[in-house]
């Protein structure tokens, strides 16, 4: 029953992540068509630096004249990376189920220990250390994300 719990648990994990990334790929592979979605970003881009390149520019004696207060800092806008990872919304779903994979997995090797006449099978320790750090690297891809989303607002 264990063994049927474990390998059902890996299986389901599996087929929902090679489906998830399947669903992922299609959508931006139909962003990207003309006409689409995807198609209006230059234009959005190009008024941004048409509204960048339109600002005043002072006077010379407003050059010359110190101010008593300081300028307020200008924030900088977020990096390349920062905004396309903070538009990959995949890592957190991925993460709960390799999470959840690999605690149903080590709850079954801790109940593989109360059987005497069985033994793990003869691979169970590497799968279980494999989806241990795919679940780890997940969880921290999954919050770098969020962080990233958090600095795009």
């Amino acid at each position: 029953m264990t063994y049927f719990l474990v390998m059902g648990t890996l299986a389901v994990s599996t087929c929902f992540a090679l489906g998830w990334g399947l669903w992922r790929s299609l959508s931006w592979l139909l962003a990207c068509l003309p006409g689409q979605r995807g198609a209006r970003k230059p234009a959005r881009q190009a008024q941004r630096r048409a509204a960048k390149r339109g600002g005043k520019t002072p006077s010379a004696a407003a050059r010359r004249k110190p101010s008593a207060k300081p300028a307020p800092r200008k924030r900088r806008d977020p990096g390349r990376l920062t905004c396309w990872l903070a538009a990959r919304h995949a890592a957190l779903p991925l993460a709960l189920v390799a999470s959840l994979a690999y605690l149903a997995v080590r709850l079954a090797e801790y109940g593989l220990h109360f059987r005497p006449p069985h033994d793990a099978p003869a691979g169970y320790q590497s799968v279980l250390v494999g989806l241990g750090w795919l679940a780890a690297g997940l969880l921290l891809m999954a919050l770098c994300q969020r962080l990233a989303t958090w600095r795009c607002r």
